[in-house]
């Protein structure tokens, strides 16, 4: 039996509302559909990796640093009256989720209805948070506007929407099927989450990783952006989180949506659905493409 026979026969008796699980290598992709679904599937905060991505690849090109301020790129968006110690605030510290603000601005992108909040303006409503913590040292406050925030620093140095730009700096170079990005009332791409991609695209964002940022013989990001971006051991990156002995990395989203990706063996498996077991795959799965 193969590991992604395992994967499947795992799903298959633990996760009834599974959709696709999918395998790739250098050497080939296999996918199994368990139920009727749409080609391409809401990612959530999946999303915000790759949304890190378009920072590594600006960071390549010397268009900005990690260690930049957020105001430094976009000083002309803050909103009157916002507090000082945002321009404190480094693009690290936001993909970190350690702005320095507190519980209230964990706007949940997905779920909420920002009309009637009053938050149909996210830039607006984020950077006219009180920052109650020191940037980057403060609590983990975990947060869709985040990355929404990354965004529109990429569509300022870009020029255009970072769904646009990632389009042809990432996912047509991996050839991506049938994507979507929502975007948000100004019609920005939401960054943080609402990415749409099917199991074979997420497994060739995987490869691509685990091939330390090359796929089909093209450079799409450098290793030492992967390995920044994935994090410390046993910590959370730039939208990833990294295991505790550095042998894997993992990216995901609401609900279950993963991408598992395997630099040592070049290998990645992908998993969609509703309620998902990422908990138990971790357990059962994972350490079968460790050996």
């Amino acid at each position: 039996m193969t590991n992604f026979d395992s994967l499947v026969r795992y799903i298959e008796e633990n996760a009834p509302g599974a959709y696709m699980a999918a395998e790739m290598t250098e050497n080939g992709y296999s996918e199994r559909q368990f139920r009727m679904g749409a080609g391409a599937h809401n990612t959530y905060s999946l999303s915000k990796s790759v949304t890190s991505c378009a920072v590594g690849m600006l960071e390549a090109e010397g268009k900005l640093k990690d260690t930049d301020t957020v105001y430094s790129h976009i000083p002309e968006l803050f909103p009157e009256g916002y507090d000082k110690k945002w321009e404190t605030v480094r693009l690290c510290d936001v993909m970190h989720h350690k702005t320095g603000v507190g519980a209230e601005a964990n706007i949940d992108i997905d779920v909420m209805d920002f009309w009637a909040d009053g938050h149909d303006d996210f830039l607006s409503y984020m950077l006219s948070l009180p920052i109650i913590y020191e940037p980057g040292n403060g609590p983990f406050v975990y947060c869709d506007t985040n990355y929404y925030l990354i965004g529109r620093v990429v569509e300022k140095i870009t020029g255009e929407t970072l769904g646009a730009f990632l389009q042809t700096r990432l996912f047509d170079p991996l050839r991506w099927r049938g994507n979507a990005w929502g975007v948000c009332p100004k019609n920005h791409t939401l960054g943080g989450t609402g990415l749409f991609a099917t199991a074979r695209d997420l497994c060739a964002y995987g490869l691509m990783l685990a091939c330390g940022g090359e796929y089909e013989g093209k450079r799409l990001l450098s290793p030492e952006w992967i390995e920044k971006a994935r994090g410390e051991l046993g910590s959370y990156g730039y939208g990833f989180s990294n295991s505790g002995d550095g042998r894997w990395f993992y990216t995901g989203g609401a609900y279950g949506q993963g991408v598992f990706i395997f630099p040592e063996t070049r290998t990645v498996f992908c998993v969609l659905g509703h309620d998902m077991p990422i908990g138990g795959l971790n357990k059962s799965i994972v350490p079968l493409y460790l050996n």
